[in-house]
């Protein structure tokens, strides 16, 4: 099957252009924040928006039918005043920011280095001399800063992968081995990670929309110097990532640490050659890239567009004949459990099961004729007496857990669901802190740690339990619940639901068109959609 990466990323280079500004005679010439210089919604321009420079770059030096971008001169010039701007936005120290002013973000630095450097490369001669020079100095400057700063808020190796791959590449554009170095420390650090299932950590956890990202990156590492040790971590990690491709083209969800579903491809295009399961991923996804199945460029918003288009080029330049490639799981009949990750995989003939403990018993069953998502469960949520809303759906690896065979029995606290908004009076205490005592260097990760607990980490645990015991037979699937309120804890009416997410996290929720497949499986397999919809009461303190 010809892949569809190139025809798909065309398709939204429009799209990436009109986020840039590319009037000379504006005071943001070049940069590509659109709500920032456009729509001036927001007080400050993200950093990381410039990425779009690096599939820019592509376009200007590929000849392909059909590509007019290529050799175009004003296509040129605004790649250079997108350059340009990007020095602007370097701090003194070599960092940069995206999501709040003097940020000095790790995952910012990492990211756009990597991307401007891959598009320095790119285009050569074609950058004026004097803004080589100059982007010379930026990019060790941000090197510089990556050796001596780290990410201290949690353990997000997609983000540690990009600063390893962006001090490859700047080690190779400025030659200084402490750069090399540097990414190597990263590179240790997320394979100390690693779970012996195969996970890269997030947060705790495996979420697989964040693996085929992070996975990009150290693959890009691996291209570079060819390390065999990390080239046998990445196919650990592909390993444990095909058992959560899904029939219909999807993966991920709910049952992931980070509720991802999108699917960046080049990983397992660059694998692909020397290691069968990556080769099985990528041929069977190539369907759902050009069919946007999982969560792709049609799906994203601003923020994924610019790393998610990028990722279908380099997946472009990689792809070839899939030889060697192995059949998924998903294709045969099978129970995998992995109890580090907190994840049961069940599949027969007729269909595939993706069961979370540690999401609190979080269910995806998937058919394979058709291949559709014929049942999904991401648990129970009420309201408290005070309007605040709590959820069985909560990422724990501490879940009691008792496996007999096919059967599974999970044990999972109701959770008061973090739903933190910005009003303005918080919005002008936060910017009046982050441009006074924020600016000093050494707040920054401080502030970070608290960001993370009041947004992500922070669990509130009721008396309540949902205790769930899921069932697997050869053609369906038994699923018991038993709801324990606790007397104090106030809840009103309690309501099952096939989708809802109970974290912070701006990359989940990406709308799939299998969100229309939403039913319950009654007990003759009919559909049953009030199953979800309708609220169910239950006596307060009552089994």
């Amino acid at each position: 099957m010809h892949a569809p990466y190139i025809d798909r990323a065309m398709s939204h280079l429009p799209r990436l252009l009109s986020r840039m500004d590319r009037e000379a005679p504006s005071r943001t010439y070049g940069a590509c924040d659109r709500t920032y210089w456009g729509w001036k919604f927001t007080d400050f321009p993200d950093s990381r928006f410039q990425e779009a420079l690096y599939a820019l770059a592509w376009m200007y030096v590929r000849p392909f039918r059909g590509n007019r971008f290529e050799g175009h001169p004003a296509l040129r010039e605004w790649m250079v005043a997108g350059f340009r701007y990007w020095e602007e936005l370097q701090h003194a120290d070599g960092s940069f920011d995206e999501a709040y002013p003097y940020e000095r973000s790790l995952a910012a630095t990492a990211f756009t280095c990597f991307y401007l450097c891959e598009a320095y490369l790119l285009l050569g001669d074609a950058l004026p001399a004097d803004l080589r020079g100059s982007l010379r100095t930026a990019f060790r400057k941000a090197g510089d800063w990556l050796c001596r700063n780290d990410e201290s808020h949690g353990v997000l190796s997609n983000h540690l992968a990009a600063a390893a791959a962006a001090l490859t590449i700047i080690a190779r554009i400025g030659g200084d081995g402490r750069h090399a170095d540097r990414a190597q420390h990263f590179v240790k650090r997320i394979l100390a990670c690693q779970s012996p299932e195969g996970w890269y950590e997030e947060y705790g956890g495996a979420d697989f929309g964040y693996q085929t990202h992070g996975s990009f990156y150290l693959a890009r590492v691996w291209q570079l110097n060819g390390d065999p040790r990390l080239l046998e971590s990445l196919q650990r990690s592909v390993e444990f990532l095909s058992y959560f491709v899904h029939p219909n083209g999807t993966l991920g969800g709910e049952y992931g640490s980070r509720n991802t579903t999108f699917f960046y491809p080049a990983a397992f295009e660059i694998l692909a050659p020397v290691c069968a399961p990556a080769a099985g991923i990528a041929a069977f996804m190539r369907s759902s890239v050009l069919h946007q199945d999982a969560a792709g460029l049609d799906s994203v918003d601003a923020y994924n567009l610019s790393p998610l288009l990028n990722n279908y080029l380099f997946a472009h330049d990689a792809a070839g004949p899939l030889v060697d490639a192995s059949p998924l799981p998903f294709r045969g009949s099978g129970h995998r459990y992995f109890p580090q990750a907190g994840l049961v995989v069940h599949a027969t003939a007729q269909y595939q099961a993706v069961f979370a403990p540690s999401k609190g018993g979080v269910l995806k069953i998937y058919g394979k004729d058709p291949p559709r998502l014929a049942f999904s469960d991401c648990g129970y949520w009420a309201y408290e007496a005070g309007g605040a809303r709590v959820s069985s759906q909560s990422f724990s690896l501490h879940n009691p857990v008792q496996v007999d065979g096919d059967r599974i029995f999970v044990q999972a606290p109701f959770v008061r669901i973090n739903q933190k908004l910005m009003t303005p009076f918080l919005f002008i205490c936060f910017r009046l802190f982050t441009t006074t005592v924020g600016r000093i260097p050494g707040v920054a990760p401080a502030l970070k740690k608290i960001l993370v607990k009041v947004l992500v980490s922070r669990r509130k645990i009721l008396r309540s339990t949902l205790t769930r015991e899921v069932e697997f037979k050869a053609d369906g699937v038994w699923i018991r619940d038993r709801l324990q309120l606790g007397k104090t804890d106030g809840l009103g009416s309690i309501h099952l639901d096939a989708k809802f997410s109970s974290i912070h996290m701006g990359s989940s929720r990406y709308f799939q068109l299998d969100e229309l497949d939403f039913p319950g499986l009654g007990p003759d397999g009919a559909l049953a959609r009030d199953y979800f919809w309708q609220a169910t009461a239950i006596a307060r303190g009552a089994p």
